[in-house]
């Protein structure tokens, strides 16, 4: 496993890895690999980005460990990744919801109508009005 990071952001993974802010070789996140992956998955820079923050943070979700004098709190860290999650979703415009608009139209079993689906049709003609 690799961990490479280019100044000049002239492939995707440096590009990716100045976003998500780990481009520190010799303790990143995520590895080369993984954020190729990730991209490969997406196509969109923005999308590859959102997710690899999100990995992150449930990478920084474990427990605080305290064990004699060493002691490693990830609940700071975390919460500046989620503020980022935030603002990237923003700067690249990556929603999590996705809407979907459905019209219920009334309609009886009972009634002349023969399906669900309304139609509306204008017989007026008004071509020869005047305005």
């Amino acid at each position: 496993m690799t961990i490479t990071f280019t100044p000049d952001l002239s492939d995707d993974v440096s590009y990716i890895r100045f976003h998500i802010g780990d481009t520190n070789v010799d303790g990143a996140y995520l590895q080369d690999e993984t954020i190729q992956a990730i991209y490969d998955e997406a196509q969109d820079y923005g999308v590859a980005i959102v997710s690899c923050i999100r990995y992150i943070i449930t990478q920084l979700s474990s427990p605080n460990f305290s064990k004699d004098w060493l002691s490693v709190s990830n609940g700071e860290a975390r919460q500046g990744y989620e503020t980022m999650l935030k603002e990237k979703k923003i700067e690249f415009g990556v929603s999590s919801l996705t809407a979907v608009a459905t019209i219920a139209l009334p309609y009886r079993e009972d009634s002349d109508q023969d399906s669900s689906v309304s139609t509306y049709t204008d017989d007026k003609d008004t071509a020869d009005e005047d305005f």
